[in-house]
Parts: structure tokens; sequence; C-alpha cells
């Protein structure tokens, strides 16, 4: 059996990683034990103050270290906002460390006209830098479009998750007008295309499947 580290900044992505990292297993594919660790104090605290304090790169670091403790094979930060601190603390351990938006802003760097959208401000620089550095090394000219969605950051904690759909999802069909592809900057967005149809659907990247279809394929080779 293997075993994932999920460091989280939201108990709204433990159930969603869980299973997509433990379901539908191929036949040649060890089982995986994931543990999570949350710690949703780091993302009030990079908004309030505009860029990650000293403390959350701390505790981040800690979370590196205690993740590498559990004897996990891998580690995934299911966090955008963080992800540029999780590259600079991955030198602190001996396992591997992903992104879960890596892959997502390797293919969104694949086009030219792209949307990115985010319900947090901390979300939007690392997500956007993370995809024009994807496209400067693939030599690739871009062009970004941002927003943020305001005012639906509470309603999945609120179980109001049909108007968090609903606002998200209007936000997202404008961008679609204007750019090839819209980039959901945070995981726990995908679920406001989730019943979209596949024309409309296809033209969202998200990071959950794609993230963890990199984890698991970095663990089946390590098996073979």
């Amino acid at each position: 059996m293997k075993k994932v580290a999920v460091i989280h900044t939201t108990p709204v992505t433990i159930p969603t990683l869980k299973k997509l990292l433990t379901d539908n297993r191929r036949p040649d594919e060890e089982e995986i034990e994931v543990i999570n660790f949350l710690d949703d104090s780091m993302l009030p605290e990079i908004n309030r103050l505009g860029h990650p304090s000293e403390g959350v790169k701390y505790r981040l670091n800690t979370l590196l270290l205690l993740c590498q403790t559990t004897g996990a094979d891998a580690v995934l930060c299911a966090c955008s906002s963080i992800g540029g601190l999780v590259e600079e603390g991955s030198s602190l351990v001996g396992i591997p460390v992903f992104r879960i938006d890596e892959p997502m802003a390797r293919l969104a760097a694949g086009y030219s006209r792209i949307g990115v959208a985010a319900t947090l401000h901390s979300t939007i620089m690392p997500t956007t830098e993370l995809i024009r550095r994807k496209a400067a090394m693939a030599g690739k000219e871009i062009s970004i479009q941002s927003t943020v969605i305001e005012n639906v950051g509470n309603l999945l904690a609120e179980n109001k998750g049909d108007l968090y759909d609903k606002m998200v999802g209007e936000q997202l069909r404008l961008l679609l007008e204007e750019n090839e592809v819209v980039v959901l900057a945070q995981a726990s967005m995908a679920r406001a295309v989730e019943r979209w149809p596949e024309e409309e659907k296809s033209r969202c990247l998200t990071s959950p499947v794609s993230g963890v279809e990199a984890v698991r394929d970095y663990l089946h080779k390590k098996e073979g």
C-alpha cells in the first residue's frame, strides 16, 4: 500500500481528494492510504495581510515535515494560494511534493487566451504566475484575464452549495465568452461546473483530477 499526505487549507477539499486518490484503482495499481493535514488559519491570514506571513511559511514548512514523519510516499498540496511556498519548502523533505495546480497550469499554457477565476484574492497571483512560467518555458505568448468572484467564500461553509454553484457558474460563463479556456484557480470551485454540458465543462480547467492523476502516475511508476 502507498501512502499520500495531503495538505489542506480548507476542509472542503478533504472528501473530494480522498475519493479521487482512493477510488477507481487500476488492476495493477496499489491501494493508497490518504493522510490529511488541515490548517485553516493560513488563507484568512494571507488575505488579511495581502501576502504570506513568516508565520504562514513556518506552519507550512512544519506541515511538510510532519507529512514526512508519517512515512508518506508523496505529499500533495491542495491549495493554490500557497503553491509557491510549497515549492520553496519542498527542499526540506526527502519525498516528492506536488502542487495540485501544476498539471492544470501546464495544460492552460497551451492556449493563447486564458481566463483565471478564483473566489479568493490570495489565489489569483500564484495561479497566474504559474501559468506564465509554464508558458515561458514553452516559449509561448499568452494573455490572461483574471477575475475574483466576490461574496461567495462563505457559502459552502453555510451549506448554500446551490447558490455557490450559481454565482460562480455565472462568472465562469462570462469569462468563457472572451477566452479559449478558463482556469478554476481553487480545487473547491470544480463543483460549480460538475453538471454543465460537456462542451462547456471541457473548457473549464480544474485542478483536482489532473493534480491527483500526477500523484497516482508517480506512485505507479515507482511501483514499477
